[in-house]
């Protein structure tokens, strides 16, 4: 089986679940468990675990349901959980709109690309989507995030979202922000966020007001 950064695997002969953040040499990889510690092991010795990447305690039903609420069109994050010093990273897309999503993810090199993730995601829900070590952060990939917002009721045209985002060991200087579906705090990134259009009127505008003044 041909397994990748990320996926959620289970040992075959030990009562050890955990994420795969590394390829090696001899069909090894690394898994990192809830511990931080990453644990190499043949492919032959671990088997992958379907589904959106929940552990099997979390209680779904336990999810809020949102009936005759106003639209919410805006908040979509990404979302990294884990301390530095602990090891491992758990990456998030977490959805807070009226939208469903349907997100796709992928590693960025170059021209090329190679699939992380895709998933369909619920209105005002979560799901994880990817794992790494905070050992490696220089190594975290680029990833491309492609999200087309779905609604099965009347509303205004949205085109899909396109994103590239790299995170580095800068970016995780602001402070954590506790986000409740997920009952824990994250690194917040605003995939959504609308980008300020500076028109050609606002550089003249820009421009001519700094020139310096003749005496």
């Amino acid at each position: 089986m041909n397994f990748k950064i990320g996926d959620l695997v289970r040992f075959v002969d030990e009562p050890i679940e955990g994420h795969i953040t590394s390829i090696q040499p001899n069909d090894i990889v690394g898994v990192t468990d809830d511990t931080g510690f990453e644990i190499p092991v043949p492919k032959s010795k671990i088997t992958l675990v379907h589904g959106n990447m929940r552990m099997p305690e979390d209680d779904l039903d336990e999810l809020p349901r949102f009936t005759n609420q106003p639209f919410v069109d805006k908040g979509i994050y990404l979302g990294i959980a884990g301390e530095q010093q602990g090891g491992l990273a758990k990456f998030y897309l977490i959805n807070e709109t009226s939208y469903e999503l349907l997100v796709s993810i992928s590693s960025l090199a170059g021209a090329k690309t190679i699939g992380l993730f895709v998933q369909s995601i619920p209105r005002n829900d979560f799901a994880q989507c990817y794992t790494a070590n905070f050992s490696s952060i220089g190594q975290w990939p680029t990833f491309y995030i492609q999200i087309i917002r779905h609604c099965p009721t009347e509303q205004t045209l949205v085109q899909p979202l396109s994103k590239e985002i790299r995170i580095r060991f800068s970016d995780l200087g602001h402070a954590k922000e506790r986000v409740e579906m997920l009952q824990e705090k994250v690194w917040l990134f605003e995939l959504d966020k609308k980008e300020e259009d500076i028109g050609i009127d606002k550089l003249k505008s820009h421009f001519i007001s700094h020139r310096p003044k003749r005496s």
